[in-house]
């Protein structure tokens, strides 16, 4: 992607695409707030439905004892939910790798308990109705609205649903194949919203960084410790647009930051108010996510490789099932134009500058650490050879290199680059000459 195709998806309004789309910071509620929604919608329709008029009323002492059931039975129910949800996570973290943040980590999830819990409170404040008539100024009556039996059983069914999708979901997280697919899918989105389907830029033409306007101001982390989650970059953009300077954001996402670390430096702005946006604007926590990492996918399925060729578990079949998700995703990125880091502002001048991978970290982190766990396997040198030589047949001229140097160091016994050499066995003493022992 272009920088004035960069540009035009933030100033731009909607669509926002590719960059912009993947790098606006995400607004999702946060768990405690979605749980909170749901309590709080299911305290109104607790209130608000018994006393809706629709030509017909029940008996409120059958229609309560009814609600309380209700009530009872989803606390077992939720309870289970619950149990389901922290087997699966310490199933994936044990037998795949701790990185693996796909079930707790998913809004559907959250949401599927949210409405469990908004049904049981709905269903016990319902019970209770009766008991707060007298805060409305009403008094209390032997009848109720039709429509709780009929919304309440509707509801119970809704639950139903909820928790077999929600266990659907569970069975598949443990299943090997579905969770590599799920981790490659959630690959895919990301490097889909940061990279475009556009080719790499020809390598004979001038695409170098646009100069940075003279002067430098390190940024330094105020915050705890945390890994940098995601980044509001629109954010910064106009911030940078307004103070007439640029930013150049020196951490990538996925990596620690400790505090009194640089993680951004602010070229030609006088104002440090443009400091305050910057941190503001990025996000940490205590685990890397899927939201703008374009690593972590590789991430998980490396260590997911890693993890099987382990002499304790030794199943090279897993390691070759996530190199062929690797491939898949590699292949992906190997016609793509990866130079989309410098982000220019609407007349063409460079406003945030973000550190992201190129093709050769790419190929090196999906590669280089499976090659040197599996030399000794037969299948992971066979399964990583048909991985370059693949590749090799879709790169462009200027993507060969890396792919062509990896595989060569495969056929060959030599070690790939970045990756230290194994050392030598030490030699065997000599046996001494009989001229020698007669000698000594």
């Amino acid at each position: 992607m272009g920088e004035e195709n960069i540009a035009a998806a933030y100033e731009t309004p909607p669509p926002v695409r590719r960059l912009g789309r993947t790098l606006h910071r995400h607004r999702r509620l946060r768990i405690g707030l979605i749980q909170l929604a749901y309590v709080a919608g299911g305290i109104v329709l607790g209130l608000v439905l018994p006393r809706i008029p629709v030509g017909f009323t029940v008996p409120r002492a059958e229609t309560t004892q009814m609600l309380f059931a209700v009530g009872a039975g989803l606390l077992s129910f939720l309870a289970i939910a619950f149990s389901l949800a922290f087997l699966v996570v310490q199933f994936g973290s044990t037998t795949y790798t701790p990185r693996l943040n796909l079930f707790y980590t998913s809004s559907k999830v959250w949401h599927d308990f949210g409405y469990m819990t908004g049904v049981l409170v709905f269903a016990f404040v319902a019970a209770y109705s009766e008991t707060f008539l007298p805060a409305f100024g009403e008094d209390g009556s032997d009848e109720m609205s039709g429509l709780v039996p009929i919304v309440t059983l509707t509801m119970v069914i809704g639950a139903i649903v909820v928790y077999r999708n929600l266990q659907m979901r569970a069975f598949g997280s443990v299943e090997l194949g579905a969770m590599l697919a799920e981790v490659t899918e959630r690959g895919r989105q990301v490097l889909d919203g940061v990279y475009a389907d556009e080719p790499p830029r020809d390598a004979g033409m001038d695409h170098g960084p646009q100069a940075l306007p003279e002067g430098g101001r390190e940024v330094l982390w105020a915050g705890r410790a945390g890994i940098i989650q995601d980044i509001d970059v629109p954010r910064i953009l106009d911030a940078a647009r307004s103070a007439d300077a640029a930013v150049e954001i020196v951490v990538p996402i996925g990596e620690m930051v400790h505090p009194r670390t640089t993680v951004a430096v602010v070229h030609g702005a006088a104002d440090s108010a443009l400091d305050a946006v910057v941190l503001k604007a990025i996000r940490t926590g205590t685990a890397r996510t899927f939201e703008q990492d374009p690593t972590l996918a590789l991430r998980v399925l490396v260590d997911i490789a890693l993890r099987a060729l382990s002499p304790a578990i030794n199943d090279p079949t897993t390691a070759v099932q996530a190199l062929d998700c690797e491939e898949s995703l590699l292949r992906m990125l190997v016609g793509r134009d990866l130079q989309v880091g410098e982000i220019t502002g609407p007349r063409g001048n460079m406003r945030v500058l973000l550190t992201l991978p190129d093709w050769d970290d790419y190929v090196a982190l999906a590669v280089d650490e499976i090659v040197e766990a599996g030399a000794g396997l037969v299948r992971i040198r066979q399964r990583v050879e048909r991985l370059l030589r693949d590749l090799l047949a879709l790169a462009p001229a200027s993507r060969r290199d890396p792919l062509q140097v990896r595989l060569e160091g495969l056929t060959s016994g030599r070690p790939s680059p970045g990756l230290r050499a194994a050392p030598a066995e030490p030699a065997e003493p000599a046996e001494p000459s009989p001229s020698e022992t007669r000698t000594s």
